[in-house]
């Protein structure tokens, strides 16, 4: 049986350590900021006449204004046991970047995540358990009825053997 405070609990966890973001695009992002950079990707085998593919970088904001200074982290792991984290340090100027967005962090999608999360998690819940909650007033169940049984055993037979005079 689940105790009585576990579903608060739960649906107290799960509303705390959801978190969604969202990315608003500015002009100028402050430094420290966390930001998403879209930069394009162009190869000598791609359509000159085709707009090139982008790709988003996100890091930290060392230095604003025109050229963007951007502190990432880029982690590739090997196996199971080895984990190479790199730093770098990119230089952007305008004409090497689309945009740049700002993270920040969204309550409302939060909030929501965090109900879903609950509804989902007390759902299986009832689902699980049958939808019986266990509270009948604090009246134990009556035991079953003992099953009929028959027991044959050497010395049983033994001791009837000797009653009846064999």
């Amino acid at each position: 049986m689940i105790p009585r405070w576990a579903a608060p609990l739960a649906v107290a966890a799960s509303l705390t350590t959801t978190a969604c973001h969202t990315y608003t695009p500015v002009n100028a992002a402050p430094p420290g900021s966390a930001v998403r950079v879209l930069i394009p990707v162009r190869s000598a085998a791609d359509d000159p006449n085709a707009a090139p593919q982008t790709r988003a970088i996100e890091g930290r904001v060392v230095q604003g204004g025109d050229t963007i200074v951007l502190a990432t982290t880029t982690r590739q792991e090997y196996g199971a046991y080895r984990e190479i984290i790199q730093y770098d340090t990119l230089r952007l100027a305008p004409e090497q970047r689309y945009s740049v967005e700002v993270k920040e962090f969204s309550s409302a999608k939060s909030i929501g995540l965090g109900v879903g999360l609950s509804a989902l998690v007390v759902g299986v819940a009832i689902a699980a358990f049958g939808g019986e909650t266990g509270d009948d007033g604090g009246i134990p169940p009556d035991p079953p009825p003992p099953a009929p049984a028959i027991v044959s055993s050497s010395l049983i037979s033994a001791i009837l053997g000797l009653l009846r005079g064999g």
